[in-house]
């Protein structure tokens, strides 16, 4: 018998893993690093696995996943466990063709129903709530076999389009629908038939649909296409509160010298924009900006994109310039510095007193003319106690220090913030610009922002995706900002109160709320670097993933 498996243990008859292998690259890449560190450990099975010790096969559910299991004896007294991990293919097929306009059927190639989607279901009057599997077409519907569109595609194993169908349904009604149905075949052999059905309803919707996306092209091919972005400068800079206003004051009057900057700011405050808009007004404007996001790049990796690399230095290595080489006369920003381990940080500091480097393996000194912008998402003397920061390195790139307010402390810019992101992405979307309602607003203006005008704008797109008129209302926004608006108010969770409402709330609606506050604030506090979050938290890259789209956190 041939058995299918993701993954597939070899555990000792005292439960101790002893190898693992994979069915599937897939699982391999998701599980591989994780599983060979425990088997590496000798962990228990059990203790990893909420396994009931002696079972023979089952289900259970880890990591949000869930897993089918089955137990075969293996040679010198040891079992295998194979691991096979629910797919939800169906599910994602069946939820895929439930959002189309036109009415989708698919049967078997004895004209058994497989699966009709929730327009079909509506056209034909068939409630959710009937399972149509294995149903003959001609039990669903009163009308001639000879002519329906659906057999006569099976019997002739050639399509037939736009052909009218005049039926009655099990409840009596007459419906006359246009139909196009396709053999599906596998190789030469007959499977099935896909039949797609239109009625004056799905057609007058689509039509109007089409007018208002054909409309919404040919503006954007007016308005944006002969225009392409070059860059941030200070007019991207939105808002006029006092502490934003300093930082663009300070930012132009520097930014014609050749000072090295410093920019102080939690994630999403908007440091490369002002990167950008120093470089734009400096005498270096004619030369390359370029930018390194030190949290967002392996350790391993920085040496090497930083200075360049020398053919044969190690195996694969190639002639390649480095971000230096690419800046020489222009301007370098080091994005979050201070996620860069002190060895590095140590090898830039050279670079900058030589005003030279070398790639890595090679033997050659490269003259530097390069102006050095740096950013800390946290306060650049905190990160100096705590040895995230070299002394020597700070004092070097912070001859002017500039500090981005976050949003919390200037939300008087909210509406020009809010008004300008809706104006200048509005050609995105087909029902074009949109307003923020008072309800909406209010949520917004209540809101800490823990991720800074990025925040606000990802919430923004996230609205204007779900609007479906001119006017954002509190329906539109994620539901974590809700959640937050009624915690403000009186959190269940909160330390001076510990009484709960259960006429209005669940076990797992409170752990839900408990654990989106909890990944918020791991996230605040790391900077929103997603592998350092999840590191500490103990989960995986993907869990964590998976978690923030459950709960609508955006980054």
């Amino acid at each position: 018998m041939k058995y299918f498996f993701d993954i597939l243990f070899t555990v000792t008859d005292t439960y101790h893993f002893i190898s693992v292998e994979y069915g599937t690259e897939q699982a391999k890449d998701t599980y591989s690093l994780l599983f060979e560190n425990w088997i590496s450990q000798k962990n228990l099975i059990t203790s990893v696995f909420p396994l009931t010790p002696g079972s023979v096969q089952g289900n259970f559910l880890w990591d949000n996943d869930t897993f089918y299991y089955l137990v075969l004896p293996a040679p010198d007294n040891c079992f295998y466990y194979l691991l096979l991990r629910e797919d939800f293919l169906e599910e994602l097929f069946a939820q895929t063709l439930d959002q189309l306009t036109n009415g989708v059927q698919i049967y078997d190639r004895n004209g058994c129903a497989v699966f009709l989607n929730s327009t079909s279901r509506k056209i034909s009057q068939i409630p959710d709530t009937l399972d149509v599997r294995g149903r003959h077409l001609m039990d669903l519907f009163a009308l001639d076999e000879n002519i329906s569109t659906t057999l006569t595609a099976l019997r002739t194993q050639a399509p037939v389009i736009n052909r009218v169908d005049y039926f009655q349904t099990t409840a009596g009604t007459s419906i006359s629908s246009a139909n196009t149905a396709y053999p599906l075949k596998k190789g030469r052999q007959l499977i099935g038939a896909a039949t797609f059905e239109e009625t004056t309803e799905t057609v007058a919707s689509s039509k109007k649909k089409m007018e208002l996306t054909e409309k919404a092209l040919h503006s954007f091919q007016k308005d944006t296409l002969v225009s392409r972005f070059s860059g941030y400068n200070f007019s991207n800079v939105i808002g006029h509160g006092q502490a934003l206003v300093k930082a663009v004051k300070i930012a132009k009057k520097i930014a014609p010298q050749d000072s090295s900057v410093l920019l102080i700011g939690e994630t999403g405050t908007g440091k490369e924009i002002f990167a950008q808009s120093i470089h734009k007004s400096s005498s270096r404007r004619d030369k390359k900006f370029v930018a390194l996001n030190c949290a967002a790049i392996p350790e391993s990796l920085i040496e090497s994109l930083l200075f360049g690399t020398q053919k044969g230095s190690f195996t694969g290595s190639e002639n390649k310039p480095g971000f230096f080489e690419e800046a020489q006369g222009g301007t370098l920003f080091l994005d979050e510095l201070n996620s860069m381990s002190l060895a590095m940080q140590s090898k830039i500091l050279r670079a900058i007193q030589e005003n030279c480097f070398r790639r890595v393996g090679g033997q050659k000194d490269i003259h530097m003319d390069v102006r050095i912008i740096s950013s800390c998402n946290r306060d650049p003397f905190a990160c100096l106690k705590e040895n995230q920061l070299r002394k020597d390195l700070f004092y070097r790139l912070s001859t002017v220090m500039i500090e981005l307010p976050p949003l919390r402390e200037h939300k008087e810019d909210l509406p020009e913030l809010i008004e300008y992101h809706l104006k200048s992405t509005a050609f995105q979307y087909v029902h074009g610009e949109c307003t923020i309602g008072r309800e909406a607003f209010e949520i917004l203006e209540g809101y800490d922002w823990p991720g800074n005008v990025r925040e606000l704008f990802h919430v923004l797109d996230y609205a204007q995706n779900l609007v479906d008129g001119k006017t954002i209302l509190p329906k539109h926004l994620p539901s974590y900002l809700l959640t937050a608006k009624k915690e403000a108010s009186a959190s269940p969770l909160s330390e001076n109160n510990t009484s709960f409402d259960f006429r209005n709330t669940s076990l797992q609606a409170l752990m839900d709320e408990y654990e989106c506050q909890i990944l918020t604030q791991a996230l605040d506090f790391y900077g929103y670097n997603i592998t350092k979050t999840a590191d500490a938290l103990g989960l995986r890259r993907q869990s964590l993933q998976y978690r923030l789209r459950k709960y609508g956190i955006i980054i």
